[in-house]
């Protein structure tokens, strides 16, 4: 019997053009292999904006895929078997504290967990790519960029945007002071695939940007640090 891949792919942020965003698009579809994909959108981290959520749609229309959305905000019955029903999830970016504070009010976690472990796609942009960490930087919380915990699919600690100097300063100052975990920071227009928990491929649409391994000791380019482990 065939090992069940457990894949997550985290975009750090929006790319800085529409070809470098429908470059990711594409990136994200490609990691399922059948002709007919079945996506299932979530815009919590968005509040469920109407326009939001269009956009995700007008995003994958044109891709033979079929498209639908759960608004978590207002209801969450029925959402365990429209997830499960899901082969890949895409998470839309927003207010990271917000979406987390309704997902585990609502006891989602584990929902999350066994679509997960059954091989479902995890993926998202900001807060939701960031989210599946045990440990997040962020800065939804108010009073600039501070700790917050994930829902502990991913060990480790992950900051989004981290492009901004700002902010991979602080994640590097939090991880050396034991404020975070050893973790990994993703720039904008930058996806990382992770594969049961581990990083195995680094893909830009932007020149320059990258994403990083940091650890008490040091800060290396992703890539290699995937080439030694």
């Amino acid at each position: 019997m065939n090992k069940i891949e457990k894949k997550i792919i985290a975009i750090g942020g929006v790319g800085v053009t529409p070809e470098s965003d429908k470059s990711l698009d594409r990136f994200i579809l490609d990691q399922l292999n059948n002709l007919k994909k079945n996506i299932g959108l979530l815009a919590t981290a968005g509040k469920d904006d109407e326009e939001k959520i269009s956009s995700y749609y007008k995003r994958f229309e044109n891709t033979n895929s079929e498209l639908s959305h759960f608004n978590l905000t207002s209801n969450v019955n029925g959402f365990s078997e429209w997830l499960l029903s899901k082969d890949l999830i895409y998470v839309g970016g927003g207010n990271t504290s917000f979406m987390l504070e309704i997902w585990k009010k609502n006891n989602l976690e584990e929902i999350f967990k066994i679509a997960y472990e059954k091989g479902i796609i995890l993926s998202g942009v900001s807060a939701g790519a960031v989210c599946w960490f045990d440990w997040i930087l962020s800065d939804s919380i108010g009073l600039g960029f501070k700790p917050l915990k994930g829902i502990n699919l991913v060990k480790g600690s992950c900051t989004p945007h981290s492009s901004n100097v700002e902010r991979i300063n602080k994640f590097e100052l939090d991880i050396k002071n034991n404020k975070l975990p050893e973790g990994i920071a993703i720039d904008d227009g930058v996806a990382v695939v992770l594969i049961d928990g581990k990083p195995t491929e680094v893909y830009s649409t932007i020149n320059n940007h990258n994403a990083y391994f940091f650890d008490k000791n040091k800060k290396i380019n992703l890539n290699e640090y995937i080439k030694n482990l």
